[in-house]
C-alpha cells in the first residue's frame, strides 16, 4: 500500500460482513463453518485466502497464551471492556479450532514480512469468530511484535500508545455496527511491524514519498519521489489543539533519530480529508482543524472522500449512514452535513512541511 492511501486505509477500511451480528458462532460458540466442521463456500474462499499468505519461515508460530497472559495482553491493546469476553470466548486454537488456526498462522508469517498483506473480512457466518477473527491475531503476534520494539530502544510508554490503537478501532467498531468486532486489519500492520509510532497527539509513519499515488509531486523545496517521510495520521482519540501537536512534531524527528538512525527524515507529509482546504471556508480561522492545516502546504491530487468524513466526524459508514438523522450540534458537523447535501464532496488533501533537525538529546 502506497504512502498516499494509507491514511485512506486507517479512515475507511471496507467492514465487509463484519456488520452482520447474528449468524454463525455466537459469543461463545466454536461450532460452525470453517471451525472444524464443513465450511461453506464463502468460508472456504476466505480461509483460501489467507492460507495463501506467505511470510518470512524463521519467525516463529505463536502458541495459545494462558488465562493470565492473555489477559496482559488485552489490557496492553486497549481491548474494551465490552469486548473482553466475546474476544476471550472465541480465541481459536489448534485443538478446538483447527481450521481458524491454520489461517491465522498463515496471517501471523505474512504480519512480519514485508510485503503487502491481503487480509478479508470474515463472512458473517463465522459470527463473533470472523468479527474478532484479526484482534485474535494480533494477540498471538504481540510478543514477536514487542520484541521488534525492543531491538530498536522504543520506550515502553510509546509501545503502548501506538498498540492501543488496536481497542481504539474496536471502539469505532462498535458505534458504526452496534456490536464488537474490529475491521481495520490493514491498518494495525503498520503498528506491529514498528513502521508507525504514536509520539504524543500525533502518529508518525515512517515511509517514502509515492508522487504517483499523490497525483502529483511537492514545488521546489520540498520532499523528492522516493524520498523518506514521516507519514503523520491524527488519532480521532481527542482534541487537536496547536500545543499538542506542537509537542509531537518537535519531539518526532529526535525520536527516529534515536531509535531508527540509519535514514534521515527531514520532511513530514499528511494525506487526509483533515486537508481538505474547504473547511477553511466553513470554520473559523482559530479552530484546530484550520490551524492543523497550516502547518502543510498542499500538493497533489484531490480525491473525493466522503467516507471518511462522515466515518470520523459522525463515527458511521456511508452505507449504513442516514445523513438527515445525524447530529447538527457543532459547526463542523453541520458544515460537512451541508455541503453533501447541496451535492458537493469532501477532498482528501496531501501536504508537506519540513521538520526541524533532530537533537542529539533524543528521546
Amino acid at each position: 500500500m502506497t504512502a498516499a492511501h494509507q491514511q485512506h486505509e486507517e479512515h475507511g477500511a471496507s467492514a465487509g460482513a463484519s456488520a452482520s451480528a447474528g449468524a454463525g458462532a455466537g459469543a461463545g460458540g466454536r461450532s460452525g463453518a470453517g471451525t472444524g466442521g464443513t465450511a461453506g463456500e464463502d468460508v472456504g474462499r476466505w480461509l483460501a485466502v489467507l492460507n495463501g499468505q506467505t511470510g518470512r519461515a524463521e519467525v516463529p508460530d505463536p502458541e495459545p497464551p494462558d488465562p493470565s497472559e492473555l489477559r496482559a495482553r488485552l489490557r496492553l491493546l486497549a481491548i474494551p471492556e465490552a469486548d473482553l469476553a466475546d474476544v476471550t470466548a472465541t480465541l481459536p486454537d489448534p485443538v478446538h479450532t483447527p481450521e481458524l488456526w491454520r489461517a491465522l498462522l498463515h496471517c501471523h508469517r505474512a504480519l512480519f514480512s514485508d510485503e503487502p498483506v491481503d487480509w478479508p473480512s470474515a463472512p458473517a457466518e463465522l459470527g463473533a469468530q470472523g468479527r474478532y477473527f484479526y484482534v485474535h491475531l494480533y494477540l498471538m503476534a504481540l510478543p514477536a511484535a514487542l520484541a521488534r520494539q525492543a531491538r530498536h530502544g522504543v520506550p515502553d510508554d510509546v509501545v503502548h500508545a501506538t498498540l492501543a490503537d488496536l481497542g481504539a478501532k474496536s471502539v469505532a467498531h462498535r458505534r458504526a455496527f452496534g456490536v464488537g468486532g474490529f475491521d481495520k486489519q490493514s491498518w494495525i500492520v503498520h503498528h506491529f511491524r514498528g513502521t508507525l509510532h504514536r509520539i504524543g497527539r500525533l502518529q508518525f509513519e515512517r515511509s517514502v514519498l509515492d508522487a504517483a499515488a499523490c497525483g502529483g509531486l511537492p514545488p521546489t523545496g520540498g520532499p523528492a519521489a522516493g524520498q523518506p517521510v514521516l507519514n503523520v495520521h491524527i488519532p480521532g482519540d481527542g482534541p487537536m489543539s496547536p500545543a499538542l501537536c506542537d509537542e509531537s512534531f518537535a519531539a518526532a524527528p529526535a525520536f527516529f533519530a534515536r531509535h531508527f538512525p540509519g535514514t534521515r527524515y527531514p520532511f513530514a507529509t499528511c494525506h487526509s480529508w483533515l486537508l481538505d482546504e474547504q473547511l477553511a471556508d466553513d470554520l473559523p480561522a482559530t479552530s484546530n482543524i484550520v490551524r492543523f492545516q497550516q502547518r502543510f502546504r498542499p500538493f497533489g491530487a484531490r480525491p473525493v472522500c466522503d467516507d471518511d468524513v462522515l466515518e470520523f466526524v459522525f463515527h458511521v459508514r456511508r452505507d449504513t449512514a442516514r445523513p438527515t438523522r445525524l447530529p447538527r450540534d457543532s459547526t463542523l458537523q453541520r458544515a460537512v452535513l451541508d455541503r453533501i447535501a447541496s451535492g458537493g464532496h469532501w477532498h482528501l488533501g496531501h501536504g508537506w512541511t519540513a521538520l526541524p533537525a533532530a537533537r542529539s538529546a533524543a528521546r
